[in-house]
């Protein structure tokens, strides 16, 4: 009888979120379906009426937006999330060490996570600037380029550029959670297997990546979820441009319901995206749970 009265008291403890998740939640997204199967263009008379999988076809086989979108977003998600894993892993072996002023540079690598979105934009815009930029100034004055590279400008540089700025921004989650984890590796081990003759790359190898291993993939998958939804970096940065180098989805969906004002058809782009956001999801569910019970 405790027990019955324990689990109701529980539910109605959990009744107010629950209620909130709804209205915040899932009430949008029953409203998205609904409009992605309307015409609801603010371009055309009649904007509820039915028009069933119009809007899917016309991303996924007419224009073939959502194809080539998605492949950007996956090269933009796995460039940033790879290279803030090993800048942020290559941090923590550092600091993983005794040596004076450690505490100040854990402070200072973790600066980046802590700016604004729009303030790191403005700041890496400035420093991407073909005239005036800093990066472009200190490589013509040392001798490195006769002409600025135009990083934002340049089809063939723009996605590689807003990759830079996102592990700057991502790498302080990973270095300080991995940091967390290396400090777990028992010293016993390593000492063991110097003795050993064990060279740093095998004790790394055999010793240290075991142990961090779990929070690893934990991190990179929850950094991935973070980085393929993200659209800050890449709207304030590029707009999306040049000529669609960097269109990701969330800025393609931006586009497509606020500048082409076709929210029936930026409603089924963002449920494509939501279909991709689930898979990446319930694979982090089912990592995690893997891990859990390997612990």
């Amino acid at each position: 009888m405790l027990v019955q009265q324990r689990k109701r008291m529980a539910f109605w403890l959990i009744l107010p979120t629950l209620l909130l998740i709804v209205a915040f939640k899932i009430a949008p997204i029953a409203e998205g379906v609904v409009v992605s199967f309307q015409a609801q263009s603010m371009m055309r008379p009649n904007p509820d009426a039915f028009v069933g999988w119009t809007h899917y076809k016309r991303a996924i086989f007419e224009e073939g937006v959502f194809g080539a979108a998605l492949w950007r977003t996956i090269v933009w998600t796995v460039g940033s999330v790879a290279g803030a894993y090993i800048v942020g892993l290559s941090i923590a072996l550092l600091l993983n060490r005794e040596f004076a002023g450690r505490t100040l540079f854990r402070a200072l690598f973790l600066i980046p996570w802590v700016i604004p979105e729009v303030a790191t934009a403005l700041l890496w815009k400035w420093s991407y600037g073909d005239e005036f930029g800093v990066i472009n100034f200190l490589l013509m004055r040392l001798g490195v380029l006769e002409t600025p590279i135009l990083f934002l400008s340049s089809p063939g540089a723009a996605m590689a550029s807003v990759i830079v700025v996102q592990i700057w921004k991502l790498y302080p989650i990973m270095f300080i959670t991995l940091l967390a984890a290396l400090q777990s590796v028992p010293r016993e081990l390593h000492e063991s297997a110097e003795i050993d003759g064990a060279t740093v790359w095998q004790r790394f190898v055999y010793v240290t990546f075991p142990y961090i291993r779990p929070t690893s993939v934990i991190i990179t998958l929850l950094a991935a979820i973070w980085t393929f939804q993200n659209f800050d970096i890449i709207y304030l940065l590029t707009g999306g441009g040049p000529a669609d180098a960097t269109k990701i989805l969330p800025t393609l969906v931006y586009e497509k319901g606020f500048w082409g004002l076709e929210l029936g058809y930026a409603s089924a782009i963002s449920l494509l995206m939501l279909l991709c956001m689930t898979v990446l999801s319930v694979t982090y569910l089912l990592v995690y749970r893997a891990q859990r019970e390997e612990t």
